[in-house]
């Protein structure tokens, strides 16, 4: 198991709190990501340098743990290490049980494919069902050929009267016909006891080896058969109980599952080892459904296969691994697909504003959206391929585009309306009931003034700078809102950011002197 011990402090240098130096040593680094990701903080990446959002995650684990305050500090063996360390350990305890969890290694058509073994066998029992009518009827061909032998050959020994006997050697000499080849019967024969033995003890490997053979023998038993009866009847009609035999190129995946190899996942970790085998469990359910077509004469085609085979594995890999963190560079791209479509819902935010805020947002606190949005996408890209179309990179774009707009409408879109109204009432609260009387009392000499020169001052000043501190809140949602917050909380961030503005604070003063000079008020 990977070690859990921190060799020295990681975490805010230098610490506002009391202990040994922080020394942020990169293999400590990345042990403190690893561990904060265990306990669902994150994702984190895998820097092994101190940055603002490792020292933004150590303090939120603090805050969770219930730090009065935080230090954004952890140190070996102290409190936040002692809180991380059971997630931790349950998780290298999980993905030390997956690299040693035995899995089952198949080769299907050039590709190797992991399972687990219960998966395996569950994809045997459903080709063997599938297999089993197959083989029934191809057991039934036998036995109907060989019955429809067995009866001309008891005419020809007399079995069924001298006048028949007779009969049936003037039609065979005096149309050349030639009896059906003694060989090919015994051959017939013993194929298909081997596949009925084989199908018995329902083990793949035995019938990977006896089905081809049954079919090869019973097919060449029953052509010529027909070709027997064709020449004695002129029609094949007498042989309506005689079934033609299709092709084994069709039961690949029998061969597949019959030599598997078992492995054990190393290196892989939990979650990489269910992807592995959920998409390949995935391809060998679709060849089993495609098998079981073939099986039972339904009319597909070598392409309608192999496609059905490709677009469920593909699918089913690709949404089996939504569960990793999605790339920043789709996270771009959605953004900017989705952006113009919700830019009337928030028109407060430039283009460009609401791509970035969308783009942080996804990246971060809604990667379940983007998860979530992508699996939906996948499988409609799957539905469209199974009509025989592939679609181009706009029609994805569209679909993602589509699915996205509406997860995103009813969730942060909706708070960032909701953040606009409530932000415009508390801006103006704060300007006048807070900054503008400070910033007056700072500048004008004496505050004897009269409160109507008061409120003719703020609201020539309030011109001049109320939007310029709207757009400042707005700059603060976009750079640091994470998307999770309720439309109070963003309110509190952007207002916080308008009263720590130095340019914001310059232009007020800068305009209320205006003012006080107007109206003749003296200046400090």
């Amino acid at each position: 198991m990977s070690s859990a011990k921190l060799t020295a402090p990681v975490g805010q240098s230098p610490r506002p709190s009391p202990g040994d130096d922080v020394k942020n040593k990169p293999e400590d680094v990345l042990l403190v990501r690893k561990m904060l990701e265990a306990n669902k903080i994150g994702p984190l990446g895998t820097s092994n340098k101190v940055d603002a959002g490792l020292l933004k995650a150590i303090g939120a684990f603090q805050k969770k743990s219930g730090f009065k305050n935080p230090d954004k500090v952890i140190d070996p063996g102290g409190r936040t290490f002692t809180a991380l360390l059971p997630a931790y350990k349950k998780q290298l305890a999980e993905e030390e049980k997956a690299a040693k969890e035995p899995m089952v290694e198949v080769k299907y058509r050039g590709k190797t494919i992991y399972c687990t073994p219960k998966e395996f066998e569950a994809v045997k029992a459903d080709v063997i069902k599938r297999l089993t009518p197959y083989m029934t009827s191809l057991l039934k061909n036998h036995d109907n050929a060989l019955d429809t032998y067995t009866h001309y050959l008891d005419v020809a020994q007399m079995k069924d009267g001298v006048l028949n006997a007779v009969a049936q050697v003037i039609i065979i000499k005096a149309g050349s016909v030639k009896m059906p080849n003694n060989k090919l019967c015994l051959n017939s024969i013993k194929a298909s006891g081997k596949l009925q033995r084989a199908m018995m003890s329902k083990d793949l490997k035995l019938i990977d080896e006896a089905l081809p053979q049954a079919e090869i023998a019973i097919g060449a038993f029953s052509s010529d058969l027909l070709r027997f009866l064709k020449e004695f009847t002129g029609s094949a009609e007498t042989t309506a109980t005689v079934l033609m035999v299709s092709s084994a190129a069709c039961f690949a995946v029998v061969g597949a599952l019959a030599a598997p190899v078992l492995v054990t996942a190393g290196g892989m970790s939990a979650g990489g080892a269910a992807i592995a085998s959920g998409a390949g469990v995935g391809v060998l359910q679709s060849a089993s459904q495609e098998l079981g077509k073939h099986a039972s004469g339904q009319k597909v085609t070598a392409w309608d296969s192999i496609q059905s085979i490709v677009i469920d594995g593909t699918v089913g890999g690709l949404t089996g691994g939504i569960g990793s963190k999605i790339p920043l560079g789709f996270c771009d791209d959605a953004a900017k697909w989705v952006a113009p479509k919700l830019a009337s819902k928030v028109a407060f935010l430039s283009g460009p504003q609401l791509q970035k805020f969308l783009t942080n947002y996804l990246a971060g606190s809604g990667q379940e959206v983007i998860k979530t949005v992508l699996g939906e996408a996948v499988k409609e890209i799957g539905r469209i391929m199974k009509t025989g179309k592939a679609p181009t990179e706009k029609e994805f774009e569209a679909i993602v585009t589509s699915i996205l707009y509406s997860a995103l409408l009813g969730g942060v879109i909706k708070n960032l309306g909701g953040f606009q109204k409530k932000w415009a009432y508390k801006n103006r609260e704060m300007l006048q009931g807070q900054i503008f009387p400070d910033r007056l009392a700072k500048l004008a000499k004496g505050n004897d003034i009269p409160n109507v020169l008061k409120a003719k001052l703020w609201a020539e000043v309030a011109n001049k700078v109320s939007d310029e501190a709207l757009k400042i809140g707005y700059g603060a949602i976009v750079s640091s809102a994470t998307g999770k917050e309720s439309e109070a909380q963003m309110v509190d961030l952007a207002a916080k950011a308008a009263q720590k503005d130095k340019a914001l604070i310059s232009l007020i003063d800068k305009e209320l002197e205006k003012a006080l000079k107007k109206h003749k008020v003296p200046v400090k």
